[in-house]
């Protein structure tokens, strides 16, 4: 038993050395990402402004869906409009996005894109508005992408589209930052667990986040998007492995974080996490397996020398190297949590506040988000079925998807579309979706 007790200790010193290490490298990257956030601010003027187009799927009301969706409608740039698309006409989006369209100066068209087969829903909606754009509009030379969920800053699309200057950057991005507005756990997890991922952006970041990503439109159809998109549930991944296939980079603009504020529940916090990492296993094996290597080495070596600190300690003592190398894998953690809530809050100026609120919370949480990856890891690692938006899909490969299920709902075969003038004229064609 002694012989046992000694090698676990050994065992578990090694590993808490090696995960020191990497927790000092993920603070750097922290240390990293904060001076390209730094060094990022830009004059807006005199900037490449073309003339833009953003593209925005809907499905259902998410909370402050109004107040989202007319920030979008109110951009400082000088010359875009929006294509707002539903599955049906049915859809709680549909009649809000009408009645907004409406009463706004914004040239915007409304689509209703029908059922999606043999893709996602969402990558379904997104090909009907660019049947739609190439129809209607051939000046627009910035194709944008955004998320309803997600509330843009008033010259958000000016700074997202204006690096698209430099033909070297094939798409840029930005990333969404999880605000819980009651302050529940299983929020403030999910918000910890989402900011995670924000270091893997900068100058040329890992992946194009699908709710703010902009792409010049000769880009867009030089590299073949649309058929990427066939077969597709992702509509960022397929995207992000066109640009990085053809040698060109994806900017991360920091100026273009967005806030989503929802609060969530456990079931949900589950599903949503996992339905992540489970599109990521299908389209990014290599993130997926780097991200499982290392929060498997963290929870076992975190939680497990904890455990073993805590036996050794009622029977053989306290093992102090031991707990210095935890605390130490603890405290790197903590820094490079703190790190990014303080970029968020410089970054997010009008909800520093709330910021400021849940950062001594939210940066403590490292050891309970990486439990949350690794349970999130295991599911994803034995199964290829996701529920979105309520459909379900089970996607083959990345190029294949098969529908499981939908809601029941009246079906919208044709592809439809309102063109209202500034104001209220609208006009109407429909065609085939494909």
């Amino acid at each position: 038993m002694v012989v046992s007790t000694a090698v676990m200790e050994s065992l578990f010193s090694g590993l808490a050395f090696i995960l020191l290490l990497q927790s000092f490298l993920a603070l750097i990257a922290g240390v990293r990402f904060t001076r390209y956030v730094l060094r990022s601010a830009q004059s807006r003027f005199g900037r490449y402004q073309p003339k833009a187009a953003i593209i925005v799927p809907c499905k259902g009301l998410d909370p402050h869906f109004e107040e989202n969706i007319s920030a979008l409608l109110r951009q400082r740039y000088r010359d875009y409009e929006i294509i707002f698309v539903t599955e049906s006409e049915s859809d709680p989006a549909y009649a809000v996005l009408n009645r907004l369209i409406k009463h706004s100066n914004r040239a915007a068209w409304l689509v209703v894109a029908g059922e999606a087969q043999g893709r996602g829903q969402k990558v379904h909606n997104l090909c009907a508005a660019i049947e739609t754009l190439q129809r209607v509009d051939r000046r627009a030379e910035v194709i944008v992408f955004a998320d309803a969920d997600a509330r843009p800053a008033p010259y958000w699309l000016a700074e997202l589209v204006a690096p698209l200057g430099d033909k070297k950057v094939g798409a840029t991005t930005g990333f969404r930052w999880y605000l819980p507005e009651r302050g529940r756990f299983c929020s403030l997890l999910l918000s910890a667990w989402n900011a995670t991922a924000i270091t893997l952006l900068g100058e040329n970041s890992s992946f194009a986040w699908g709710g703010a990503m902009a792409i010049r439109r000769e880009t867009f159809e030089k590299l073949q998007i649309l058929c990427h998109w066939q077969g597709a549930v992702s509509d960022d991944y397929a995207l992000t492995k066109a640009v990085k296939a053809a040698g060109q980079r994806i900017k991360f603009v920091p100026a273009c974080l967005m806030v989503t504020q929802a609060d969530t529940s456990l079931r949900q916090l589950l599903e949503f996490t996992t339905r992540q990492l489970t599109i990521t296993r299908v389209y990014a094996p290599r993130l997926w397996a780097m991200a499982a290597t290392m929060h498997l080495l963290y929870s076992v070596t975190f939680w497990g020398g904890l455990i073993l600190l805590g036996v050794k300690s009622l029977s053989d003592g306290f093992d102090q190297v031991l707990a210095s190398l935890l605390a130490g894998i603890f405290s790197l953690g903590a820094m490079a949590n703190y790190l990014r809530t303080t970029v968020a809050a410089q970054l997010l100026a009008a909800h520093h506040e709330q910021l400021r609120k849940r950062w001594r919370i939210e940066m403590f949480l490292g050891p309970l988000v990486s439990l949350l990856y690794l349970y999130n890891i295991l599911i994803s690692a034995f199964t290829r079925r996701i529920v979105w938006r309520g459909i379900g899909y089970e996607m083959v490969s990345p190029t294949e998807t098969v529908i499981c299920y939908r809601p029941a709902q009246p079906l919208s075969p044709e592809l439809s579309i309102e063109t209202p003038t500034p104001r209220q004229a609208s006009a109407s064609s429909s065609s085939s979706s494909s």
